[in-house]
């Protein structure tokens, strides 16, 4: 195809863009597994409002079938995704890099569901050869969490976005994403990572994207434990959750707008969660306000796991 001029790799598979995607590995020609291109998209159902925020922006989606589904930034523009196999932008922003943060967080997202990997709203690292996840609601420290171990020199394997697959014996790996930590400038500062190798997520804000020289894990490994931080406190404390609590617990740190998950994508979600909860100990981690604290609790489970 003429019009792609990138080629890349993220969550396992091979990406053929017609625009530029920030932080990804790019990589020779190959058949691709999915493409990004840019054109006017067609006609879309009455779009519906999601909670869903970014970069100051709500969206809002509309579905023809669970296989066609627009994703609306408003000024920004829409995104259409087809099948798992192909993402349409339609945008006027010159900002590549803007372009790329929206192009690579829900957006990306709707493909990955359509392929029916299973989704979570959150970051994940690789400790000895194991998948270790964690999840939260925003503001509860997934980055920040995530960069603490990646400042010790563990593997990252995502952050905001966890992509999860079951294989054929019933088995949930993490999937690699790809190699950024999106981060406040407050914990830039408490943890003491090199800010000099960050770039600012857009202008004006306070958020840096880590990058380089962060080490990530490009293969898929098997889910080993999912961490639910809540509120910070003074130590940290952790308590395991029953496993018919599981379910329910995973299903709300869906990252993707809820009016998707109806009919058959619910059931086969609700299927995942089950599976992914009678074989993967679940969490809720109280994260230590301390940043001290926090990498003492790094330390301690690169020891456990």
């Amino acid at each position: 195809m003429e019009w792609i001029k990138h080629y890349y790799t993220a969550y396992g598979l091979t990406i053929g863009s017609a625009i530029t995607l920030a932080y990804l590995k790019e990589i020779n020609p190959a058949q691709a597994d999915l493409t990004v291109k840019q054109e006017q998209l067609p006609p879309h159902p009455p779009l519906q409002e999601t909670k869903l925020h970014r970069a100051g922006l709500y969206a809002r989606v509309a579905q023809n079938g669970p296989n066609q589904i627009w994703l609306d930034w408003g000024p920004l523009g829409q995104f259409l995704a087809l099948d798992g196999r192909e993402l349409i932008v339609q945008s006027t922003t010159t900002d590549e890099s803007l372009l790329s943060l929206f192009t690579m967080s829900e957006a990306i997202g709707l493909l990955l569901f359509q392929r029916g990997y299973f989704l979570l709203h959150g970051s994940a690292v690789q400790l000895n050869g194991k998948g270790i996840v964690f999840v939260g609601e925003p503001g509860a420290g997934k980055s920040t969490t995530v960069a603490a171990f990646a400042n010790r020199g563990v593997r990252i394997m995502s952050d905001d976005m966890v992509c999860i697959q079951i294989n054929e014996q019933g088995k949930p790996y993490v999937i690699p994403a790809f190699s950024q930590i999106k981060i406040w400038e407050k914990s830039v500062d408490g943890l003491q990572l090199p800010k000099g190798v960050m770039d600012r997520v857009r202008e004006g804000a306070n958020k840096f994207s880590w990058h380089e020289p962060v080490s990530f894990e490009e293969n898929a490994i098997p889910l080993e434990q999912i961490y639910v931080l809540t509120a910070a406190t003074s130590e940290t404390a952790s308590q395991l959750v029953p496993v018919s609590q599981r379910p329910i617990e995973l299903l709300s740190y869906f990252p993707l707008p809820e009016t998707l998950l109806h009919g058959e994508p619910l059931k086969d979600h609700f299927e995942k969660s089950v599976l992914i909860a009678n074989s993967t100990p679940l969490y809720r981690l109280s994260r230590p306000a301390n940043f001290a604290k926090l990498y003492e609790f790094v330390e301690h489970l690169k020891t456990t796991v």
